[in-house]
């Protein structure tokens, strides 16, 4: 019996918020419950962007559907989100999946943009009130008044955690993902994730 779908990341914060989503957040996202796995690479966003064609390849009897999930800035990056995702696309067409069963997210410029939503669990877990947040945010440079997100969305949250002396663990990101409202995060790679996992697994 083949499993639903397999899911290559690019480090253990993708992971463990995936994994929540997945878990844990199923009906959230409009899907029914699945089978999956999923693996972690090794060489992380380039490694991912490189080698998922080649990764994946062996697995097609095993599963499904296929998802890539990788940032878009990352040492390196031969271009912008949109290049990444096409050209990642392509390869994994090229090797045996199809348009109808794999799909590749980058997320622009990298996962902590999803962290950055209007709900007060982010406040709550941030240890910080939403106006010491973006008092924060603007003196640093970081998040523009005229602009939902943060554009260093990366380098506010650990400020933030660094002010308090906690690590940036994969704990915070997986709390996270079990505790927002999906719908309030109007990021465009979480928007694509939460509809090709609502087109391939609708819930019924």
């Amino acid at each position: 019996m083949s499993k639903d779908l397999i899911v290559l990341v690019a480090d253990i914060q993708q992971e463990k918020t995936l994994e929540t989503l997945l878990h844990k957040r199923y009906k959230s996202l409009q899907m029914r419950q699945i089978t999956f796995d999923i693996f972690r690479h090794p060489g992380k966003d380039p490694g991912v962007y490189k080698e998922a064609a080649r990764f994946l390849k062996p697995y097609q009897r095993e599963y499904d559907h296929a998802l890539v999930v990788l940032d878009r800035e990352w040492r390196g990056a031969p271009g912008d989100a949109v290049y990444l995702r096409n050209n990642l696309q392509q390869r994994l067409y090229n090797n045996g999946w199809n348009a109808s069963n794999a799909e590749v997210i980058v997320i622009d410029p990298e996962l902590e943009i999803w962290v950055w939503s209007d709900s007060p669990v982010i406040a709550e877990e941030l240890r910080m009130t939403w106006n010491k947040i973006r008092q924060l945010a603007q003196q640093r440079g970081d998040w523009a008044t005229d602009q939902v997100k943060p554009s260093r969305p990366k380098e506010l949250l650990e400020a933030i955690l660094q002010q308090q002396d906690r690590p940036r663990s994969s704990a915070l990101f997986q709390t996270l993902a079990a505790r927002v409202g999906l719908m309030r995060c109007q990021d465009e790679a979480f928007i694509q994730l939460r509809q090709t996992l609502q087109n391939w697994f609708y819930l019924q």
